[in-house]
């Protein structure tokens, strides 16, 4: 999640996983609950913008010394990748923007998405 992934093959392009099925059990595309789903994402980025400063800095006290594979990169990259992940250059409006056509739209049925969970069950047993 910071600098690595299972199996150390990062191939996973979508910024997370939304499937179809996910979408469906909120009954799809253009629905009620899927609005509200977007709406609740918009909110949470913006929430998680607010508080980047701390969530950066917890991230780098917990790298200080770790022998976690996450910091094997370095501190210093693995928090200004972090940073960079926050898109505090944007405006409030600007982000909620970027959430629904950079986050969401980018995830939803990623056929990367797709490759790398066919790739982490025949390789890792993971699905």
């Amino acid at each position: 999640m910071l600098s690595n992934s299972p199996g150390s093959v990062g191939f996973e392009a979508a910024p997370f996983k939304l499937t179809h099925e996910y979408v469906d059990v909120l009954g799809g595309l253009g629905s009620p609950d899927y609005e509200d789903y977007k709406k609740l994402c918009k909110q949470a980025f913006q929430a998680l913008r607010r508080s980047a400063d701390n969530i950066i800095d917890l991230v780098a006290m917990m790298g200080h010394d770790s022998k976690m594979p996450c910091f094997a990169v370095g501190v210093a990259q693995v928090t200004n990748t972090l940073r960079q992940r926050f898109q505090l250059h944007l405006s409030a409006d600007e982000a909620e923007q970027f959430v629904e056509t950079d986050l969401i739209a980018k995830s939803f049925g990623s056929y990367y998405t797709r490759l790398y969970d066919t790739f982490q069950y025949r390789t890792q047993g993971i699905y």
